[in-house]
């Protein structure tokens, strides 16, 4: 098998904002470190999460690649979502990339906020809480 091929992930999410503070605050960055081949963050949401002396920020620093940047297409249609009521940068930045590259998206916010307007684009969504369940076998209430 090609070594180029076995270091590539079976899988990504793309990660807002308040999911990633939520990792953060919760003690788990080591888990997210373990696996930051699985993740992906629009240059919006990082600059949203990187403070000075932080654990993200220390995360980005680390592991740059995770990092994306919208392909003129994703731009379009960031602005797109942008002009949605109630959706700030980040959260369309990250519904953007995950609408567009096929990816689920990882997101804290109520059904009703951007949570909800993700699943009207048909973008598969799930908790900071169930992203550590599913790919760190922790219970669901950590």
């Amino acid at each position: 098998m090609d070594a180029e091929y076995a270091t590539k992930p079976l899988f990504q999410y793309v990660f807002d904002s308040s999911s990633l503070i939520n990792i953060e605050k919760g003690g788990f960055m080591e888990h997210l470190r373990r696996r930051y081949y699985e993740v992906v963050l629009p240059e919006k949401v990082a600059e949203e999460v990187k403070t000075p002396g932080y654990p993200l920020e220390n995360f980005l620093e680390s592991h740059p690649s995770v990092i994306v940047l919208f392909t003129p297409s994703e731009e379009e249609r960031y602005l797109e979502i942008r002009r949605q009521a109630g959706i700030h940068d980040g959260e369309a930045a990250a519904m953007t990339i995950a609408l567009s590259r096929r990816l689920p998206l990882v997101i804290d916010e109520s059904a009703k906020r951007a949570k909800g307007k993700a699943k009207n684009h048909d973008i598969p969504c799930l908790t900071s809480q169930e992203f550590l369940h599913r790919a760190l076998s922790l219970p669901l209430d950590v």
